[in-house]
């Protein structure tokens, strides 16, 4: 399968890695059989290393079952202390798992093509340093010869909206326009999130098998017109959203904000594990309110009323408007936000969800300014949102469950009031 990197991605983003080791401190890296053996006979590692497991069984490896063991601060094994990975600086690249490799790229298939992203919980992505993204085309075209079987060449397209295919043609035309929307840089963010948000809104409501090449162009195009016309002619309503809506965002805010390190070497009996989850249940209950203590999901989170976060910080900066539209750009050049590498949602479904994320990363974005002592937004506030809300958007579990459809489904019908009050 050919590897795409759309123009827009090429031209807005770079990435090199800094040698953070944040990647090795953060998600459970999943390893196949023949790459633990492969580990395994390179050498001794345990006494090296001095550790008593390389890997681990943990349900966070998916179908793999195991990963690379972590110490009980988080960091992988084989992380050293200059946080380099020791496999790679001892055998080279290509002796690492294919997951730390890849990382932070991402190849989703669709289409007949691998589609390349990039996660944004990468320091060095979300501050877009390093080299051209072509830069790394053959190291990237190696590994995906690696990743393609024949389960994933035979992949279904992602349906357009719920119950309704389209031909990868109008799918993919879709997506271009849905790319144009988000980079219209001359009209103000705000305005570019409720296009976009009324426009899918629109594509669930059309009949799609009545549509013929003939008349697709015609429709998309009246639609996307006057819908911006539409928004342009109205003022933007700020207000604090509350009542229902208020508390299932909540819900997500707790998904999306949860520290995405996964400690595997700490065994924790039955009473622990119990103490744990009605420790979360509480938070989770608590990030539904708009007033008491923000409970520490992040260790870091600054000592402040919930209330605090519902003032009005003022209008995002160009720069943060800027760092949210190339965020945005990735997920939806690299098609990270829908099918089979995102919880098997529609296009319309993973449109919301990746609003959703946005609104999300403009309230932790209130919680950093107010860590700061700022009641305004600086790029570095959302440098720290969006790290946070990308670790877990697409890849907590919680979103692929059954009643996360439902709330996405009524949550989708607030979204405007949600974007005009944490995004502008």
């Amino acid at each position: 399968m050919k590897i795409l990197i759309h123009s827009e991605l090429k031209e807005q983003q770079k990435y090199s890695c800094i040698c953070c080791g944040a990647g090795c401190r953060s998600f459970l890296v999943a390893v196949r059989p023949e790459e633990r053996q492969a580990i395994e006979a390179q050498e001794n590692w345990r006494e090296s290393l001095g550790v008593d497991e390389l890997f681990v069984t943990h349900r966070a490896a998916g179908k793999l079952g195991f990963g690379l063991a972590k110490r009980t601060d988080g960091s992988c094994v084989f992380l050293g202390k200059d946080n380099l990975c020791v496999i790679h600086k001892k055998f080279g690249l290509k002796a690492k798992p294919l997951a730390c490799q890849l990382y932070p790229f991402v190849l989703t298939p669709v289409g007949g093509r691998l589609h390349l992203g990039l996660r944004f919980d990468c320091p060095a992505v979300c501050e877009n340093i390093g080299q051209n993204l072509d830069d790394h085309r053959k190291d990237l075209k190696r590994m995906a010869r690696e990743l393609i079987t024949a389960d994933i060449e035979k992949l279904e397209l992602p349906e357009i909206c719920p119950k309704q295919k389209v031909s990868v043609k109008f799918f993919e035309a879709i997506n271009e326009i849905l790319l144009k929307m988000i980079n219209s840089d001359a009209i103000p963010l705000i305005e570019r999130l409720q296009w976009l948000r009324k426009f899918v809104d629109y594509l669930g409501e059309i009949k799609w098998q009545n549509v013929t090449d003939e008349n697709f162009n015609d429709l998309v195009g009246m639609i996307q017109g006057g819908l911006l016309a539409e928004i342009q002619s109205r003022q933007i309503t700020k207000k604090a959203v509350t009542g229902k809506p208020r508390k299932l965002l909540g819900q997500i805010f707790f998904l999306l904000c949860q520290p995405t390190t996964i400690i595997t070497t700490q065994k924790t009996g039955p009473l622990k594990t119990l103490k744990n989850r009605l420790h979360l249940t509480r938070m989770e209950k608590q990030l539904r309110q708009l007033d008491g203590p923000l409970p520490r999901i992040q260790p870091d989170w600054p000592n402040c009323n919930l209330q605090d976060l519902e003032a009005d910080f003022g209008t995002f900066p160009a720069e943060v408007q800027q760092l949210i539209t190339r965020y945005l750009t990735c997920r939806i050049a690299g098609m990270g936000y829908c099918g089979h590498n995102f919880y098997r949602y529609s296009l319309t479904e993973g449109i919301q969800s990746l609003l959703l994320g946005v609104v999300t990363a403009g309230w932790v974005m209130r919680i950093a300014a107010l860590q700061a002592g700022r009641k305004k937004i600086e790029l570095a506030d959302a440098q720290q949102a969006v790290m946070t809300i990308d670790g877990n958007l697409g890849y907590a579990q919680a979103f692929g469950m059954g009643p996360s459809r439902m709330r996405l489904e009524y949550l989708s019908n607030h979204l405007e009031g949600f974007i005009n009050w944490f995004c502008s």
